[in-house]
């Protein structure tokens, strides 16, 4: 039968055991958080780590996607020569996403596949050490990553376990510390002190989820023209539309994701948008790449996982509630 333990490397269990066997609940919390997680029957019982090494890359940019769309390929020309070809044809480039909006941008949907499965592996590898310590969550939760050499990227995710203090509730009736529905502990990627406000509030963390997304357009002439130095005060409207359908494909992903936690509303905890180019013969491909980190959350903690909730926790229309304010300031409330 698998357990919460399998896959786990070798120091994960004795990483494990020695906190077990110790009596001393290792802890990132800080004096407050500690003191705030206590106020709504919750205990830190271990810091927890998970990480995974993967090799990270892409294969090629849009340059062949590119040419199934363009009347003319790519390598077709460059400079005033493609510029007069684009305003003659009247053609502009499409801009493809990694996710379902454009089109498929399969020169990057390996590699969205493979971050997707990394972050989620060092997530998942340490909510298993926190069933190792028999922890009903993990508050405080980091997933990063960091370049090894070349290709090669460690992510790593680590946070606070805790258990809940109040024995009346279990994983099947519902509680401030009760498992809300997942294969283990659930995970909240924001504070102690943010957690037990979420919990004050009505509401329950059911997990984290991720969305990311990249989305290409190939460097047509009026893009070229609007990207030129002698172009003047005017919008890179191809540079626009590119960012934003990178943001609005992760944004969708991040929000389908959070439907499967069962969640009603979903706070965002971490975005990110970059621009980048790679050559497509004497031309460029232009690509963006956005990343969002949120915190499924569900009504609870007295009604959350019980029968006539169901409706409210299943459903998928979630919504998102964006912070105001700095992420060191910001309260866990929610906002409309």
């Amino acid at each position: 039968m698998a357990t919460w333990s399998d896959g786990l490397p070798p120091a994960a269990h004795a990483r494990a055991a020695r906190q077990r066997e110790s009596g001393v609940a290792g802890s990132l919390l800080s004096a407050p958080g500690a003191a705030a997680i206590g106020s709504v029957a919750l205990q830190p019982v271990g810091e927890v780590f998970g990480s995974l090494v993967v090799q990270l890359g892409w294969a090629g940019g849009g340059c062949g996607i590119w040419a199934t769309a363009s009347p003319f390929g790519p390598g077709s020309g460059s400079g005033m020569g493609a510029l007069g070809r684009g305003m003659l044809g009247g053609w502009t480039s499409p801009v493809l996403t990694t996710g379902g909006r454009g089109g498929r941008n399969a020169g990057f949907g390996a590699y969205v596949q493979a971050f997707a499965r990394a972050w989620h592996g060092a997530h998942d590898r340490m909510v298993a050490e926190a069933g190792l310590l028999a922890a009903d969550g993990v508050v405080g939760v980091q997933v990063r990553r960091r370049r090894l050499d070349g290709q090669i990227w460690e992510f790593t995710a680590v946070g606070t376990a805790v258990r809940t203090l109040d024995t009346s509730v279990s994983p099947r009736t519902g509680g401030p510390g009760a498992r809300t529905g997942a294969p283990g502990p659930w995970t909240a990627g924001f504070s102690a002190e943010h957690t037990t406000a979420l919990l004050q509030s009505g509401y329950v963390p059911r997990g984290m989820a991720l969305g990311l997304s990249v989305s290409t357009k190939h460097e047509d002439a009026l893009l070229q023209q609007q990207r030129s130095t002698w172009a003047g005060n005017t919008e890179v409207d191809g540079l626009t539309h590119l960012l934003e359908a990178a943001r609005d494909d992760a944004r969708q992903q991040l929000t389908r994701r959070a439907g499967t936690l069962r969640a009603s509303d979903l706070v965002v905890t971490g975005s990110s948008v970059g621009e980048f180019e790679t050559s497509c013969g004497n031309e460029v491909d232009l690509h963006a790449e956005a990343l969002f980190i949120g915190t499924a959350i569900a009504p609870g903690p007295m009604h959350a996982f019980r029968d006539r909730s169901a409706q409210a926790v299943t459903r998928r229309d979630v919504t998102t509630v964006v912070p105001l304010t700095d992420p060191g300031v910001r309260s866990a409330s929610r906002h409309r």
